[in-house]
């Protein structure tokens, strides 16, 4: 069957409707148990896709939350931690690390604001006014997140094994999590708008490989742990998710304002 998900919630959510007691809730609470079955909807955004997006969000928080405690009271992500970057620091060479080193500005903020600031030029030029508004609105979430996050942890950076010094704290990576974001809001653009499938994958793939490497280079470089990293790819994950809902809901919107071919 070509559609075989949405034929599953469709038939789940019928026979959900037939049930006694959901008849009897829906006579008691109309409203409340017609939004409840609209959260199964496959046919509009705001229906199965966003009650999806939602829970990948709201398991993303809670990971984050569990690595966040992890770094404060375990033990044993802090030994992994130091032993993941002195085998890194062991086979570091001049050469990767200074390879490494330009790798890691594509996670900066000036990478944010120069590659933005072209991307904002394509979404004006080409009227996609809610992009521009989702990007930057996911850009400032994760600035304002990561110096939030460093502040509360205030985690001391691995500054032995320093390649560079940096001077602000730790956990999170914002390498990392500007990465994930900006490459991963990008890819999703890009993957929204080419039409041909090759071209989309690539540049999907091309985006994962980035944010990878950003976030490899800077255990590599001695300047964060592992964990701040995997915290970064959370958080940025997390504003990526939050950017594509603002996109996918007011394009929902502007699809319902339209008025019908028939009127």
């Amino acid at each position: 069957m070509k559609h075989f998900l949405t034929h599953l919630f469709h038939s789940m959510r019928s026979w959900l409707a037939r049930q006694p007691l959901a008849q009897r809730l829906y006579r008691r609470f109309p409203v409340l148990f017609r939004f409840l079955l609209r959260r199964f909807d496959t046919t509009t955004f705001i229906g199965l896709p966003l009650t999806i997006l939602v829970l990948v969000i709201g398991i993303n928080a809670a990971l984050l939350s569990q690595l966040t405690e992890d770094v404060i009271e375990s033990e044993g992500v802090v030994h992994v931690d130091k032993a993941f970057t002195q085998f890194l620091f062991s086979m570091r060479s001049e050469w990767l690390s200074q390879t490494f080193y330009a790798l890691t500005q594509l996670g900066t903020r000036e990478a944010t604001f120069a590659v933005g600031g072209l991307a904002t030029i394509v979404f004006l030029y080409n009227r996609r006014y809610t992009a521009v508004l989702a990007f930057w609105l996911t850009m400032a979430g994760v600035g304002l997140s990561v110096q939030y996050g460093k502040k509360v942890i205030s985690r001391d950076r691995p500054t032995e094994v320093a390649f560079y010094p940096e001077r602000n704290f730790s956990f999170p990576s914002g390498h990392a999590t500007t990465s994930m974001a900006l490459w991963g809001i990008l890819a999703y653009f890009g993957y929204r708008h080419l039409y041909r499938k090759r071209l989309r994958n690539a540049v999907v793939a091309a985006a994962g490989m980035l944010i990878l490497l950003v976030g490899f280079s800077r255990i590599y470089l001695g300047v964060h742990f592992l964990s701040d990293v995997l915290a970064g790819f959370l958080l940025g994950a997390m504003w990526v998710l939050l950017g594509i809902s603002i996109v996918e809901v007011m394009g929902y919107v502007r699809a319902r304002k339209k008025p019908h071919p028939s009127l």
